[in-house]
């Protein structure tokens, strides 16, 4: 039975990260259609007698866009096509009543950044020195990002070294890297520049000279070893640098710092079949977000929250992140035998990172935020999203898939294209009140909600 009234309001604010093509806008698309046309049936809150009643979408925060709901779901049903990737900070609020929650009702901000900017998380707490010889010894140490950064690592030998020279040879460092499949690019203003505008397919040279690495062509930006730091073009670099944390890191992961939970998105599939230097790659981008964000809290953080909740309005409620969902996204695309191998898949690449953190609660998730494939024996059965050569294709029939077998564990070393999984066309009703089938993703948000 739900009460009269509420005498309480509780504000939930809740971060997506991961790596771009995690899956983020889909997980948010399934995620408000599901809360605002909730079936406890279909999405249970703990409860298949929990419901949600009086949803009403409320106005973003004043610097953000608002997440394109209808524009995606559209898109899903009518373009048979997956979201585009985010581009700009997107915020999603809502408020409605829960009848397991006496006296509150929910207000939900959902927080959705681009992925790229993940890869500038090492900046924020860190002088230009310091990031300089972070980034310089991930470069040097790593042999796949050596050997693709090579000319720009000799042209920081040469003390004379002039600022273009320095830009351009990290340029075309950079655009190496994209194109052999290395997400740690930083500035990621190179892959997805402030405007939005994404890099586009091209050679390494046409790409670095697309691109910039900064804030604008007159503001750029590359780690330098500490004799090039004292020269005119190191001290200039310091500029650009702080200019760029400033507008861009902070801008980003003060929004995630300001967050009671986060769900962290790493794509199991992706990283199997993008080899064992994805995997370093995104592991590294987590310990680096936790080591700026650190989320937990002690005894006297705790009280301090719980108080505030008695005496503040919700607006003046100090946050910090308690709760961290790591999630596995694209379950369907994993035959239902090998799930559970994906779950632990998760706690093995994450697990020690969450448990170092003292005062934060972790759960992991394998989750499908759309169903888009059948499992039949040991296949998979769906619509075919690219052609055999990797072309995308028009939808088409049916078919059958023999997805890669999910290791027991993730092997010692494995090599891009050694695990396989379809990509299939989206399956989302037409009807704009019945959500996507989806495989935990109730579960999630009943974590994040707390």
């Amino acid at each position: 039975m739900m009460p009269l009234f509420r005498l309480n309001t509780t504000e939930c604010r809740v971060g997506i990260v991961g790596q771009y093509n995690a899956g983020k806008t889909v997980l948010l698309t399934s995620l408000i259609n599901h809360l605002q046309d909730h079936d406890p049936e279909r999405f249970a809150l703990g409860s298949t007698n929990t419901r949600i009643r009086k949803f009403e979408k409320l106005a973003c925060d004043a610097g953000w866009a608002e997440f394109p709901f209808a524009k995606h779901r559209d898109s899903l049903v009518h373009a048979g096509s997956w979201p585009e990737k985010t581009s700009d900070r997107y915020q999603y609020t809502c408020r409605f009543e829960r009848s397991d929650w006496n006296f509150s009702d929910v207000v939900l901000k959902l927080f959705d950044l681009p992925g790229e900017r993940v890869a500038d998380a090492a900046m924020l707490g860190r002088s230009y020195a310091d990031w300089s010889d972070h980034t310089l010894s991930h470069l040097q140490s790593d042999t796949p990002y050596r050997e693709q950064c090579l000319p720009f690592l000799q042209a920081i030998l040469q003390p004379n070294a002039t600022e273009i020279e320095l830009v351009e040879s990290y340029k075309l460092a950079l655009a190496n890297l994209i194109l052999s499949y290395k997400p740690l690019i930083s500035p990621s203003t190179f892959l997805l520049d402030k405007t939005g505008n994404k890099a586009r397919p091209a050679d390494a040279t046409t790409l670095a000279k697309s691109r910039i690495c900064g804030l604008d062509a007159s503001k750029q930006f590359t780690p330098l070893p500490p004799a090039l730091r004292e020269t005119p073009t190191g001290k200039l670099f310091v500029l650009h640098y702080d200019e760029y944390r400033t507008e861009i890191v902070e801008h980003f992961l003060s929004a995630l710092r300001s967050c009671h939970a986060l769900i962290v998105m790493l794509d199991i599939p992706m990283l199997l079949a993008g080899g064992v230097g994805m995997y370093d790659d995104n592991r590294q981008m987590v310990n680096d977000l936790f080591h700026v964000l650190e989320p937990g809290e002690n005894l006297l953080g705790t009280s301090v929250r719980h108080l505030s909740k008695l005496f503040l309005p919700r607006e003046m409620r100090p946050s910090w992140i308690t709760r961290v969902a790591f999630v596995a996204p694209k379950l369907d695309l994993i035959h239902p035998g090998d799930r559970d191998r994906a779950l632990h898949l998760l706690r093995r690449m994450v697990g020690k990172v969450a448990a170092d953190r003292d005062g934060m609660h972790h759960e992991f998730f394998p989750c499908s935020a759309v169903v888009s494939t059948k499992p039949d024996e040991k296949s998979l059965i769906g619509v075919p999203l690219r052609d055999a050569s990797g072309k995308k294709i028009a939808p088409g029939l049916e078919q059958r898939f023999t997805p890669s077998t999910v290791p027991t564990d993730w092997p010692r070393s494995w090599e891009p294209g050694e695990y396989a999984f379809p990509e299939v066309y989206p399956v989302v009703p037409r009807r704009k009140d019945c959500p996507p089938e989806q495989i935990n993703l109730d579960r999630v948000l009943t974590f994040v909600l707390g």
